[in-house]
């Protein structure tokens, strides 16, 4: 399912007829380098979520235009579609609606976004590396995933940390939702590496899986 699509979800849960900054911030913070967002600025993901619900059932604002066949507010037309989730949401806090209205309640500015992502990035970098520098980081074969299944594996390990101790302190209402948002990050790792494995090249993957086995072989014999 699209970014798009998942807003389309939420506004229609919502009761609205359009695509609004709201909804499409509420996409954004579903899962990947999103869902990290919320705590990378210090607020806390409920709350944000909650408010960004209350803002698009106050907010009546009309369709100014399609995006993909889904109808958007001028909000939404106004944020670059060719860019990433960083520029998505600086672009949103630019656009001056209900999105970055919730947004700047708690104080968030397009500096504070740019940290906050190159924090969420921050173990995929090079220690040294600052946002924006063009600092060499780790190098990345063409055989290796992209870095966004790395963090949602690291996502869905921390999930399982939190539902196995939600467990252990006999919590088991919350150990199922936590179970639930495990689930569709899950989901989400599977659709990236199923997109990811249709663009390797075989020569690629299988010279990677050599180097592997001889890096295994040069461990054993340490």
């Amino acid at each position: 399912m699209s970014l798009l699509e998942r807003a389309h979800a939420h506004a229609t849960r919502l009761g609205r007829d359009c695509i609004g900054g709201e909804e499409l911030l509420l996409a954004v913070l579903e899962d990947g380098v999103g869902h990290a967002l919320p705590d990378a600025l210090g607020i806390s993901r409920d709350v944000l979520v909650r408010q960004l619900e209350q803002a698009a059932h106050a907010d009546s604002s009309p369709a100014a235009g399609t995006v993909d066949g889904h109808p958007v507010t001028a909000e939404v037309l106004a944020v670059p579609r060719s860019s990433g989730l960083v520029e998505l949401v600086v672009g949103l806090l630019a656009a001056g609606g209900g999105a970055a209205r919730v947004l700047g309640e708690h104080g968030v500015t397009e500096e504070r976004v740019r940290e906050a992502y190159a924090r969420i990035w921050a173990p995929f970098l090079d220690e040294n590396a600052v946002w924006g520098s063009p600092g060499p980081g780790p190098t990345r074969g063409p055989a290796d995933p992209p870095a966004e299944i790395d963090l949602l594996s690291s996502e869905i390990a921390e999930y399982r940390r939190h539902k196995e101790a939600a467990i252990d302190a006999q919590e088991f209402t919350q150990a199922g939702l936590i179970r639930d948002k495990e689930k569709e990050v899950v989901r989400r790792r599977s659709e990236l590496i199923r997109e990811w494995a249709a663009t390797v090249d075989p020569v690629d993957l299988a010279e990677a899986v050599i180097s592997l086995r001889e890096q295994v072989a040069a461990l054993r014999r340490d």
